[in-house]
């Protein structure tokens, strides 16, 4: 594995300077060769000839430049993403053993004392992370339809030895780790502790159909650059690098969360085990309902084809269109 890492971080670096000779082979071939002209006429041409080049040559340039450092900050982000994943390998059924020097639950960690809370009792809800993030949506989609008010603060926690998003406090505790979070955040929010069944689809929408929906985000320049924001030179670098980005991206993920379908096979899954109800729950969206909805509600939000595909190629369409009516009417209710 040792080599494979190190190959894959460097396939952005090759990439780059690939596309930077080839821009600048373009842009020299367009330059003429200056001979002995003695006709003002002749000079005229040629001086008209070599402004356009030299415009053409960077306007090339500025785009190599763009592609180039797009790509340079693929093979870094891969690299050090491989990195993690060589050091610490987390596999969805492991378990941390370890607490951080705060005394906070690390990744994967369950926590040591669990909440004893009602849902009237939460009190001091604040989540630390980003609205584009799916756990972040995710938990954002389950405290909005159970009516918690929380205080969102962009972010990693500015305190915490805990270095990633999301982070929940709540009555003065705090909490790390998206899959941890829920499993100890719904019983409190529904008053039953969470069934076999709904831990185990909890755990493959945060395993399998989480980073599955992410490879096919990431293998998407269209919808990448439309769910970052990106235009002009900046889009079409990503456009470009997005297939290779994608394979560097599902390679990352698999050597940290093992094998997962694709989105289209895991939402027939789910649409299987609806059963010909209404939602996975019955007939109200329930936590497992919420989690999925939620993980890609930011990309749905955004207009990303790639979860457009994933509804109408697994059936699910129409449960999304009752979840999207469900959460709106809570939230309509709400306020």
């Amino acid at each position: 594995m040792e080599g494979s890492h190190k190959r894959t971080a460097s396939i952005g670096v090759c990439l780059s300077l690939f596309l930077l000779i080839c821009f600048s082979v373009q842009s020299s071939a367009f330059v003429p060769t200056r001979g002995q002209h003695t006709s003002s006429l002749e000079h005229s041409r040629v001086g008209n000839a070599e402004s356009r080049a030299e415009e053409y040559t960077q306007t090339n340039i500025a785009g190599a430049t763009c592609i180039s450092i797009s790509a340079l900050a693929v093979g870094a982000a891969v690299g050090a993403a491989n990195a993690l994943a060589r050091a610490r390998k987390l596999r969805p059924n492991s378990v941390a053993t370890r607490a951080l020097p705060d005394g906070t639950n690390d990744e994967g960690e369950d926590l040591k004392e669990p909440l004893i809370l009602t849902l009237s009792e939460l009190k001091d809800v604040k989540m630390y992370g980003q609205d584009g993030s799916p756990p972040c949506a995710k938990l954002k989609t389950m405290l909005d339809y159970y009516n918690v008010p929380f205080e969102m603060i962009k972010g990693r926690h500015p305190t915490s030895d805990y270095k990633r998003i999301p982070v929940l406090e709540l009555n003065g505790r705090q909490i790390n780790d998206s899959h941890i979070i829920v499993k100890n955040l719904v019983p409190v929010l529904t008053g039953e502790p969470i069934s076999a069944a709904a831990a185990e689809w909890e755990r493959r929408i945060t395993f399998e159909f989480q980073p599955s929906i992410e490879v096919e985000l990431f293998g998407n320049g269209g919808d990448l650059a439309l769910f970052i924001g990106l235009e002009g030179f900046a889009a079409i670098a990503i456009k470009l690098l997005a297939p290779v980005l994608g394979l560097l991206i599902n390679q990352v993920f698999k050597s940290r969360y093992g094998e997962f379908p694709p989105s289209v096979a895991w939402g027939k899954d789910f649409l299987a085990a609806l059963d010909g109800q209404p939602f996975y729950h019955g007939d109200a969206p329930g936590p497992v309902d919420l989690s999925l909805y939620g993980t890609y509600a930011a990309l749905q939000a955004k207009g990303c084809k790639t979860t457009e595909d994933f509804l109408v190629g697994s059936g699910l369409k129409a449960w999304h269109e009752r979840m999207a009516a469900a959460c709106e009417s809570k939230t309509a209710v709400a306020a």
